[in-house]
This record gives C-alpha cells, structure tokens and sequence, in this order.
C-alpha cells in the first residue's frame, strides 16, 4: 500500500512539473504519432498548473517540435555518438534543454542545464551525464548555434526546420525567392481570430464582454465579423464561449465560406465538415433559415459539430457519416451551394500544427486521388445555376490549382466554369495558408 501512495505522490509531483509535462508531449508526438495540439491539451487539461506554467508548457513542447530538425543538427555537432545511437528519451531532453538555452530568455542557461539533467535522472538515469556534458559544452561554444551546410537546400530545411521534400516542393512552384519567404514566415507566431456570432450578438459589443473577461480584442479588416486576440489563455473559462458569442476560425478559413455567398431559406452542403468551424459559419450567415448538410467521414468528429452547434444556438444543421469518395446518387443536382473543404497535406497550418513541418512526398501523395474524387462527387450533388466551393488549407499547388484545372477538362466538370480563385500565403498576411475556388454550374 505504501508502494502504491509513494508512486501516486510522484506522479502528482510530475503533473506539476512543466518541463515533464513538456517532456511527455514530446514524446508522445515525436516518437508515438500524437498530434501536438491534442497532446499539449490533453496534458494540461489533466494537470494541475497555474496559467504561467501552462504557458510555459506549451511555449516549450511547440517550440521544441518546431525546431526539431534544427536541434537534432545541434546535438549532432556535440555529440561523438551518432544521434541515431541515442535513446529517445536523452534526444527529446536534449531537445527541451537546447529549446530553453536558444529561445527562452526566461530560463537561466544554469536552470535549462540543470532541470534537463533533473529530468533525466527521472526518465533514463544512465543518460544523464551525457545530457550535463552536452549541454555544458554547448554553453562553452560561442558559436554553438552557428550552421556549417553548404547545400542551400539541406541548409533552408535545417534552418527552418522542414523536410527536405517540402522545402524542394516550395522552391519548386514558386521560386526560391518566394519560398525562402515562405519558410522565414513559418518562424511567425501565428495569430489567433475569433468569429462573432451574428446570431447571438454583434462585435463591438463583443469586443467589450471579451474586454470584462481581460481578453484584448481588436477587429480585423479581413472579415465583418472578425477578431485578433493576444493574451487569451483558456478558451473553456470563458463566459463569452460558453455562451456561444463566438467560435476560434482563423480568417482564411471564414473566406472559403464567404465565397460560398449562402442565403437564407437555401440547401447548403457542407461535405467535409468536421469540426464544423464553416458548417456553422454557414448557418449564421443564413441566419439560422434553410437547410445545412454537415458531413464528415468521421464519426467521432461529428459529436464535435453538434456540440458547436448547440453552443451557438443553431438549428438547421443536419449531421450524419459519409464517405465523400463515395458517390450518393440520391443527393443527385439536390443542393444550391455545395462547400468542398478537402481533406489535404495541412502545409498552411504548419505554424499551429508543428509536426506537419516533416511531411514527405510520400505522405501528401496519396491525397490527390481523395481530393480528385471527392471534387468530383460534390459536384453532381449540384444543382444547376448553383455555386461550389473547393478549398484547403495547404499551399501546394498539386492539391489546389492542379486539382481544379483537372476538374473542369473532365467530363464531370465541363459544365463548371472558373469564377475565381486566390492562394493565401502567410508571408503575406497574418492568415493560414489556404487555396479558396469559387465555381459556378
């Protein structure tokens, strides 16, 4: 029984340790496949940190899976062991502690070297020595952080942290003058955007519930409804979410829906839609009159849209499974408007999604053929005259342009017609990235 007392005390210990929790998102997303913002959510929403230090947690894991490739070079220039001879608990550690000495100008290099080698000693005893005399002798080296690569690719993919693959595709479409852009804007903080709910109220007054709660607010010129907030730190605390005064969407994602142009009284189909930021965005521009049909291929996402729906007080949303790479000839010509936000490489999330930043070419491949099919079902559940959307939030070209291109000179596209379409690039703008088609049947 004592045994047992002594390892659920240690264990709280640890859930208020912010550099374990960070230690523990690491590896779960690096070496178990986890998704860094479920991990970093889930470790903090079982932990028992003050807000400081939930921010030092997510500040530390984000930042760390961001710059992997950068810090795995650094530990390779120090260490005589070749880095794939290492445990992955020593690399991830390793990691966090180069993190905190190269970025983190809150931490004292003396904390970063000590806490590391701390939490060493926890996790994998025998490794730390080799993680006290790394670090320390990266503290003692001037130019510790100093790149030696002479290959300008290899070179653009360590610097900023991103596969080789991406960094060739981006140099690729749009040149190595706009993708050095591209890549400089990854290392941007990216902005976080609220949706006012038309429904339920209007943004001024928004601005000011946000402004009680110590939320700064500011509107944006992109979209009517949009806000930029800088200092929000728990989404779930606040009166004016729950209430449902507004939903997170960033703005190039409210921009695919607003092409969509969605009237009241209409039939919107929504085919991708899961977590359902633009099924409900839909409805509040129809002011909650007509018909929206929320689809996804994943059921367990679809608990997601009903539960925003819900929050925001809207009715007209119908919610049920389906396989967008399947046709439905019961769903033939039976829509005004159709949304195809298809599922894509994310390369225009990178800067929230950090682990999207070593995607390879044999990742995102496999995706046209998904995109292509379900392009082409959503387009026959269109009535003539109707208006379809497709967008992603990548910047690849061969999921956006080429897809479209490759629709209208197919028969099922050749009586659509091209009204516009635009790439938002985040070196541009403080947006995603995203690709927005308008077309018209």
């Amino acid at each position: 029984m004592n045994n047992i007392k002594l390892f659920i005390e240690k264990e709280k210990r640890n859930m208020k340790n912010p550099r374990y929790l960070s230690f523990e998102i690491l590896m779960s997303v690096l070496y178990d496949g986890a998704y860094s913002n479920i991990a970093i959510n889930k470790a903090l929403a079982n932990s028992e940190l003050a807000n400081k230090d939930r921010g030092f947690v997510t500040e530390l894991a984000y930042g760390s899976i961001s710059k992997k490739l950068y810090l795995e070079y650094i530990i390779q220039k120090f260490s005589k062991t070749p880095i794939n001879k290492l445990s992955n608990q020593v690399i991830a550690i390793l990691m966090l502690g180069l993190y905190q000495i190269r970025y983190m100008d809150s931490v004292t290099d003396f904390a970063a070297v000590d806490e590391s080698v701390k939490l060493c000693k926890k996790v994998f005893p025998r490794g730390s020595g080799f993680v006290n005399g790394l670090l320390r002798s990266v503290l003692r080296d001037q130019r510790a952080f100093d790149l030696n690569i002479k290959k300008k690719s290899k070179l653009l993919s360590i610097k900023h942290s991103v596969s080789l693959d991406i960094v060739n595709l981006l140099v690729s479409q749009y040149g190595e003058e706009e993708a050095v852009r591209i890549l400089e804007a990854l290392e941007e903080k990216p902005q976080m955007h609220l949706r006012t709910n038309s429904l339920k109220i209007d943004r001024a007054s928004l601005i000011e519930k946000l402004a009680l709660e110590g939320v700064e607010a500011e509107e944006v010129a992109e979209d009517p409804l949009a806000l930029r907030v800088s200092n929000f730190k728990r989404l779930q605390d606040s009166p004016s979410y729950r209430q449902g005064f507004f939903t997170v969407q960033d703005i190039s994602s409210m921009k695919a829906v607003r092409a969509l142009q969605p009237k009241e009284g209409e039939t919107v189909l929504d085919i991708c839609a899961a977590p359902g930021g633009k099924s409900t965005f839909i409805a509040e521009l129809m002011k909650n009159k007509g018909y929206v049909a929320s689809r996804d291929i994943s059921e367990k996402k679809l608990k997601l849209i009903e539960d925003s729906a819900k929050r925001l007080g809207i009715s007209i949303i119908n919610i049920k499974a389906m396989d967008a790479r399947v046709a439905d000839k019961t769903l033939l010509e039976s829509f005004d408007r159709i949304l195809v936000d298809a599922p894509c490489s994310g390369l225009g999330i990178i800067r929230k999604k950090p682990e999207l930043r070593y995607k390879n070419l044999n990742d995102i491949e496999p995706i046209y053929d998904i995109q292509s099919k379900i392009l082409k079902n959503a387009s026959s559940y269109l009535k003539p005259g109707g208006t379809l959307v497709y967008s992603t939030c990548t910047i690849n070209k061969l999921e956006n342009e080429n897809q479209v291109n490759s629709f209208l000179e197919s028969e099922a596209g050749r009586h659509f017609t091209l009204i516009w379409d635009e790439t938002l690039l985040f070196c541009q703008g403080q947006s995603d990235g995203f690709y927005v088609a308008k077309l018209l049947k």
